[in-house]
C-alpha cells in the first residue's frame, strides 16, 4: 500500500529495446491513457525514436534516471551468478563460466581474472553456506540508488514495473520502490527470463507471464501465489495475427530482389557467441537453394539477429559473408536498428518485416531463438540447426548446447520444434516440411498455447485488463 499521494499511475523502466517494442510498438502505453492512467516513462534514451508519438500524450513523461552503469554494476551481476547460483546445475551458468575462462574477447583485466576467483569461492559455499548468506545480506547496498530515490520521489508512482528484472538498472528502481512501499510488477519480456538469467534481485508484487509455462516455473522457482500471475500472452505478437489477417510478403520479396510468386526458407541467425559456425550452415543452404536441392523454385531469406550487427556479441567478418549470399533466388534481410542507447532498439517497421517473412514462408530455421515461437504463431514449422557446420567443437562452445538450455529444452520437448544436427538431416527435414507443411501441426500448436496461452492477436488488451485488475486490487487493498 503506498504510503503517499500519488501524482502516477504507472512507472515502466524500459532498458532493453525488445522491452520497448513490447511496450511502444503493441499500443499498449496508449491504451492505457486510454484508459485514463496517466504513465511515467524511465529509460536511458529519451530521444529514442519509439518514444516520439507518445511526447505529445498529456498522460505520459519520460524521465532519463542518469544512472550509469559502470564496470562494477556488471561486475555485481557476475558475482551474483557465482554467490547464488548452482551453475554447475544449469547449462547457461556453466556455459558462462567456461566462457568468461575459455572464450573471453575482453581487454579489462578484473574481466579476464574474476572468473579464477569467483569460482573457488562458488565452490566453497557447499561447505561454507554462510557465504551465500552473508553475500544476501549485503545485496542491499548494491541495489540501493541514491538517485533512484529522489527520481522516484518526484514521479510518485502508483505502482512501477519492470521487464527484463536482472538488468541492473531496473534492480535498482524496483528495489527503491518496495523500500518505499509502492506495489511493484514484473511483465516478463522473454521466455528465458526465470530460467536462464539467474534469481532476480528484487521480486515484485506481481507477475505478468506468457504462458503456462512461465506460470509453473514462478511457482517452481519463486513459489509465487495463483493470485500474483496474470496469463496475458505476448503483447508484441500480436502483430503477428494482424499481418496474417492481411499478408504483405509479397511485396517484401520483391523489394529484396526475389520472386514473390515463389515459396522461400527462412533462416532466423544468431550471434556467433551462440551458434559460432551458423553462418556456415547459411552458405550451405544458399548453395543447396541455387543447386535446386528442395526444388527448382524454392528460394531462401536470411535475417541477421541485431546481436550480429551491433554490440559486444557480433562478428563483423559475417556481414561481408551475408552480403557476398545476395542473388536471384538469396536474399539476406538486416534488422532495422534505431540508434539509441537503449540496447538492439529496433524501428517500428522492423516488427512488420518480421511478421511478414514468417506468414510467407514455408518453413522456419533457427539456431535456438525466440523467432520459433514467432514462427508458430504463424503455423509455420521450426527446425532448429543444432551443429555447427563440418566441424565438431567442444560442446560448451557449440550450437548444440543450445538446445539443452531449460527454456529450449523444455519447447522441444512440447514438440515446439525438431532437432537436426546433420547437414543430411537438415535436408531431410526441410523437404519433409514441403512435402507436408501440416505434418505435426497439433503439436507446434499445443506447444504454443503452453508458452503463449492464446494465439488470438488479444495479448494487449489482456494485458491492459490485468493492470487495471491491478490497481482496483490496490484501491480494495487501500481502503481495508
Amino acid at each position: 500500500m503506498n504510503k503517499h499521494q500519488s501524482n502516477i499511475d504507472v512507472c515502466y523502466i524500459i532498458s532493453h529495446g525488445f522491452a520497448a517494442r513490447m511496450l511502444l510498438q503493441t499500443g499498449l502505453i496508449t491504451r492505457l491513457t486510454e484508459e485514463g492512467k496517466s504513465v511515467a516513462i524511465i529509460t536511458p534514451d529519451v530521444n529514442d525514436e519509439n518514444l516520439k508519438e507518445l511526447h505529445d500524450n498529456p498522460l505520459v513523461k519520460i524521465y532519463d534516471p542518469k544512472i550509469e552503469q559502470t564496470i562494477w554494476d556488471d561486475d555485481y551481476g557476475v558475482k551474483r551468478m557465482y554467490y547464488l547460483e548452482d551453475i554447475k546445475s544449469n547449462p547457461v551458468f556453466w556455459e558462462k563460466h567456461l566462457y568468461s575462462i575459455l572464450y573471453s574477447k575482453s581487454k579489462h583485466p578484473w574481466k579476464r581474472v574474476r572468473p579464477f576467483i569467483y569460482y573457488p569461492i562458488h565452490r566453497l559455499i557447499k561447505y561454507f553456506p554462510s557465504i551465500r548468506e552473508r553475500f544476501k545480506q549485503k545485496e542491499n547496498k548494491y541495489l540501493f540508488s541514491k538517485k533512484a530515490n529522489i527520481l522516484l520521489e518526484k514521479i510518485q508512482p502508483s505502482l512501477v514495473v519492470s521487464t527484463y528484472p536482472i538488468n541492473f538498472l531496473e534492480a535498482k528502481f524496483l528495489y527503491a520502490a518496495k523500500k518505499k512501499k509502492i506495489t511493484t510488477l514484473i511483465h516478463l519480456l522473454s521466455w528465458d527470463n526465470i530460467t536462464s538469467k539467474g534469481i532476480f534481485p528484487v521480486i515484485p508484487d506481481q507477475f505478468i507471464v506468457w504462458g503456462k509455462v512461465m506460470n509453473q516455473e514462478l511457482k517452481e522457482y519463486y513459489g509465487t501465489a495463483d493470485e500474483a500471475i496474470h496469463i496475458c500472452g505476448v503483447p508484441h505478437f500480436d502483430n503477428h495475427i494482424r499481418v496474417k489477417k492481411a499478408p504483405e510478403y509479397k511485396a517484401l520479396l520483391t523489394k529484396l530482389g526475389l520472386d514473390a510468386t515463389l515459396p522461400y526458407i527462412f533462416v532466423a541467425m544468431s550471434s556467433p557467441r551462440f551458434a559460432p559456425h551458423e553462418i556456415d550452415i547459411v552458405e550451405w543452404l544458399a548453395k543447396a537453394i541455387n543447386e535446386d536441392v528442395f526444388g527448382k523454385e524454392m528460394q531462401l531469406v536470411v535475417r541477421p539477429h541485431p546481436q550480429n550487427v551491433q554490440g559486444s556479441l557480433s562478428d563483423k567478418r559475417w556481414i561481408k559473408r551475408l552480403d557476398n549470399l545476395n542473388g536471384k533466388r538469396v536474399a539476406v534481410d538486416y534488422p532495422q536498428l534505431v540508434k539509441s542507447k537503449v540496447r538492439w532498439s529496433m524501428r517500428k517497421s522492423d516488427m512488420n518485416h518480421l511478421s511478414n517473412l514468417l506468414v510467407g514462408c514455408s518453413v522456419c530455421l533457427n539456431s535456438g531463438s525466440t523467432v520459433s515461437i514467432d514462427a508458430l504463431m504463424m503455423d509455420k514449422p521450426v527446425i532448429l540447426t543444432s551443429f555447427d557446420g563440418n566441424r565438431k567443437l567442444y560442446y560448451w562452445k557449440s550450437a548444440r548446447r543450445l538446445v539443452d538450455y531449460p527454456h529450449q529444452k523444455k519447447f522441444v520437448g512440447l514438440g515446439g520444434a525438431n532437432v537436426v544436427h546433420s547437414y543430411e538431416t537438415l535436408e531431410e527435414e526441410i523437404l519433409k516440411y514441403i512435402t507436408n507443411p501440416n505434418h505435426d501441426l497439433d503439436r507446434r500448436r499445443n506447444a504454443l498455447e503452453m508458452e503463449c496461452h492464446m494465439n488470438d492477436g488479444a495479448s494487449t488488451e489482456r494485458v491492459v485488463k490485468a493492470m487495471l485488475q491491478i490497481f482496483k486490487n490496490m484501491k480494495v487493498h487501500a481502503e481495508l
